[in-house]
């Protein structure tokens, strides 16, 4: 049951974003643990990004690497 705005009676209209005026575009800044420092993070294929994530092994005894 969506209205002419294409949403839902449980969605909410969102308008669309655009930063300050005069305001400088922000960059994503990761810690790099080679250099020590936060770098600009600069991606490889400009049109997306991977991520990978791995957690905990749990098959076996906690140890302090999990508490990292």
């Amino acid at each position: 049951n969506a209205d002419s705005s294409g949403t839902t009676k449980w969605q909410r209209a969102q308008p669309a974003w655009s930063p300050p005026a005069g305001s400088e575009p922000c960059q994503l800044r990761l810690y790099n643990s080679l250099t020590r420092r936060k770098d600009v993070f600069a991606p490889q294929d400009r049109k997306g990004v991977t991520w990978y994530c791995c957690g905990p092994t749990v098959y076996d005894a906690s140890h302090m690497g999990h508490a990292r």
